[in-house]
């Protein structure tokens, strides 16, 4: 029961985050798209699960990085797989080598600058 209630609370404080926009929401949209096109980060959960409302984002240093992973809504204990991505010019690319458990820039440990 606690579980549930929990869920349920996580669930609607992302949807009100969302809601409320920000003005990194198109620097997000392009993350989402370029994760859905990413064939190894789609190897483990249906397109229909990538969504915004469904996200863990962090963005850092005014968009400059973004770091967005997605539950798996059939198993509420799955950890969120992370992944990172680099503003390169005036679109986002893929961070090699860097996640959670590898994180050589050292994200972890600032402050995001907006985060849903």
């Amino acid at each position: 029961m606690k579980k549930s209630l929990l869920s349920v609370g996580v669930l609607i404080v992302l949807l009100l985050a969302a809601c409320g926009g920000s003005e990194f929401d198109d620097e997000i949209e392009e993350v989402i798209d370029l994760y859905k096109n990413d064939d190894s980060a789609m190897m483990w959960m249906d397109e229909e699960q990538i969504t915004r409302d469904n996200a863990d984002i962090s963005v850092y240093e005014g968009g400059r990085y973004i770091k967005i992973g997605f539950f798996d809504l059939e198993d509420e204990d799955k950890t969120v797989r992370h992944e990172f991505y680099e503003r390169s010019g005036d679109s986002y690319e893929w961070l090699p080598r860097m996640n959670q458990t590898d994180d050589r820039l050292g994200l972890a440990d600032r402050k995001p600058d907006y985060q849903e």
